[in-house]
């Protein structure tokens, strides 16, 4: 048997770039870990370390000559890196989601890579009814800059699809398990240490997706020559109410309160009023609620896997429920000694001011 191919994998230190490098090295590939922080996240490290497969690469992706460093070699370069976020200036995730990809594709292609998928999102339909969408819409106007930027991205990446140079878009839903700190952990901290609920009647249809489901279809995207070209949805696909999610989650972390109801229109009145503060007062802080989060959790936004079982065998096996309670585990092992971390470090603050 020959080398395994080199995989480049970008936003390596991100929550599914992480998993990725981690489902990638578990199946014996070659994995090049590109990250941008300032050091390797801890889970990053422990892959380099144990098989030997993985290899950290720090560059970012607006440095032009660490991106040619970076897929020199590579057979296969995932795109995970992105600005995924419901706040800041459009320019600026103009550079990180579509400028950086567009860079990142041409040099993989003159260094002679054969495939390119690129992580987009769900979100590139727009928010409005979706239920059991499929890649063929609706879609809705994109107001945002996250999804606007991410579909550009996108069309280009698809639009370069040619014999030799395979390029394929997967548009994972709300995807959450162990490790994701901006998304699922932040909402388990709310519940245990705020409030947490759901929009209006918690009705409105909301669309998970485990950590470890969407590496199998990424890793089967890897592996199927008729994904070319193709944009995929990637869904547990199942039809659960954000009302029955939160509930769960209240369920998973243990907490005996009860997930609270903000009636719709208080919850974009706030939105509106929080968002346009911060723009007037050009706050880089993103606002407690924004139009966005209001947006996606208040109608509902459920999204077939028809595609995704058909051209790449996919087949979800970790429904909500179980996810969550997997995923609260995680969180709480990782919330204890974080909490004592602070703790220790603001006594230490006191001492030192004293």
């Amino acid at each position: 048997m020959g080398e395994p191919r080199l995989i480049l994998v970008t936003g390596a230190s991100g929550f599914i770039g992480t998993h990725l490098c981690a489902a990638l090295a578990a199946r014996g590939e070659a994995v090049r870990a590109l990250y941008r922080r300032e050091e390797a996240p801890a889970e990053l490290l422990a892959l380099a370390v144990e098989g030997g497969s993985v290899e950290l690469f720090k560059a970012d992706l607006a440095d032009e000559f660490r991106v040619r460093e970076a897929v020199s070699g590579a057979d296969t370069v995932i795109h995970a890196a992105a600005l995924a976020s419901d706040w800041g200036a459009l320019d600026v995730f103009m550079k990180a989601n579509f400028d950086a990809t567009v860079s990142l594709l041409e040099a993989a292609r003159v260094a002679g890579a054969s495939t390119f998928v690129y992580i987009s999102t769900a979100a590139v339909h727009g928010f409005g009814p979706h239920v059991g969408t499929t890649e063929a819409g609706p879609y809705y106007a994109l107001r945002h800059p996250y999804p606007i930027t991410k579909l550009m991205a996108e069309e280009y990446v698809l639009a370069q699809n040619a014999r030799g140079f395979r390029t394929t878009a997967i548009r994972p839903c709300n995807v959450y398990g162990a490790g994701d700190r901006m998304s699922t952990y932040r909402m388990f901290d709310a519940i245990m240490d705020g409030i947490f609920g759901y929009i209006g009647s918690g009705n409105a249809l909301t669309c998970p997706l485990y950590i470890d489901d969407l590496c199998e279809g990424v890793l089967a995207a890897l592996d199927r020559g008729e994904t070319g070209g193709e944009a995929i949805l990637l869904s547990d696909g199942q039809k659960v109410s954000w009302k029955d999610y939160a509930r769960a989650m209240f369920d998973a972390v243990g907490s005996r309160k009860k997930p609270t109801s903000m009636p719709k229109s208080i919850a974009f009145a706030a939105a509106w009023l929080m968002t346009a503060l911060a723009r007037a007062l050009r706050s880089p802080l993103r606002p407690a609620l924004t139009m966005y989060a209001v947006e996606q959790a208040s109608v509902d936004y459920n999204f077939s896997n028809g595609k995704a079982r058909e051209l790449l065998g996919f087949e979800p096996r970790v429904f909500y429920k179980k996810g969550l309670a997997r995923t609260a585990r995680a969180y709480l092992e990782d919330r204890s000694p974080a909490r004592a971390s602070t703790r220790e470090a603001r006594l230490n603050g006191e001492q030192n001011l004293g």
